[in-house]
C-alpha cells in the first residue's frame, strides 16, 4: 500500500512544476504551524507555555470531544528521526499498546519525522496522564535505545506535549484535514505541493497509509 500510495502522488506531482514550489522545511512548516496552533481555545502545553498566561490553569480535558495532541523533539533527526528505518514501525507499534491500555483511541496520526500529531479520544479523564507517561517514555526508549540501566544525558523530548480540544464539526474537519496535510509534509513534499495533492483523488489512499490509524 506505500508503494501505491507513492506512485499515485508521484503521478499527481508529474503534472506540477516544481520550480515554482520550496521543498519542505522544518522550519517553515514549525512557523506557520505554532501561528495556528496559538489561536486556537482550550489548548495547552507546547511553546504556549512559554508565556505566563499559556502556564495559568490545569490542562484542558474532555471525552465528550476529542483532542489534538502533538509531541516535539528537536533531537529526533538523523537516525532518532522518527521516520528513520524501523522508527516509524517503533512508533506505530508503542501508540497501539499503550491506547489499548489506557482507553485511549488514536483517530489519526502524522509522523512528521521531529514530531507527532495525533487525534486523539479520551475513554476517561484519568487515562491521559499514565497514556502520555508511557507513551512519550516508550518512544524516547524505542527510538534511542536507552533504558532503566542506560540513561540519555539530554533530554529527548521539547518542553511539554501539546494539547487541544476539538470542539464541533468543523473544528474536527480542519484537523482531519490538518493531519493529512501533515502525513504528506512527513513524505517530503513542500506544504504548497501537499495543498494541490489534497485537492484530487489521492487522499482518498491516504487513510491506508504507514502511521495513519
Amino acid at each position: 500500500m506505500k508503494r501505491e500510495l507513492h506512485l499515485l502522488i508521484a503521478s499527481t506531482l508529474l503534472r506540477i512544476d516544481h520550480r515554482t514550489f520550496p521543498r519542505y522545511t522544518f522550519v517553515h512548516t514549525m512557523r506557520s504551524q505554532l501561528k495556528l496552533l496559538k489561536s486556537e481555545p482550550k489548548a495547552y502545553g507546547g511553546d504556549l507555555l512559554k508565556k505566563r498566561k499559556g502556564r495559568m490553569g490545569p490542562r484542558p480535558l474532555d471525552t465528550k470531544n476529542s483532542m489534538h495532541l502533538v509531541l516535539r523533539s528537536s533531537h529526533a533527526k538523523g537516525g532518532w528521526s522518527f521516520r528513520t528505518g524501523e522508527n516509524p514501525k517503533k512508533v506505530d507499534r508503542v501508540l497501539k499498546k499503550f491506547s489499548v491500555k489506557y482507553a485511549v483511541r488514536v483517530l489519526s496520526v502524522a509522523n512528521v519525522g521531529n514530531h507527532l500529531h495525533l487525534h486523539i479520544k479520551l475513554g476517561n479523564r484519568f487515562g491521559y496522564k499514565p497514556f502520555i507517561r508511557a507513551v512519550t517514555a516508550a518512544i524516547a526508549m524505542a527510538i534511542t535505545g536507552m533504558s532503566r540501566w542506560k540513561k540519555l544525558k539530554i533530554k529527548f523530548w521539547d518542553l511539554r506535549p501539546y494539547t487541544r480540544v476539538v470542539v464541533g464539526r468543523e473544528a474536527w474537519q480542519h484537523l482531519t484535514k490538518y493531519i493529512r496535510l501533515n502525513q504528506l509534509e512527513g513524505m517530503g513534499y513542500a506544504r504548497d505541493v501537499a495543498k494541490i495533492v489534497m485537492r484530487g483523488p489521492i487522499m482518498m489512499s491516504l487513510s491506508d497509509a504507514p502511521g495513519s490509524g
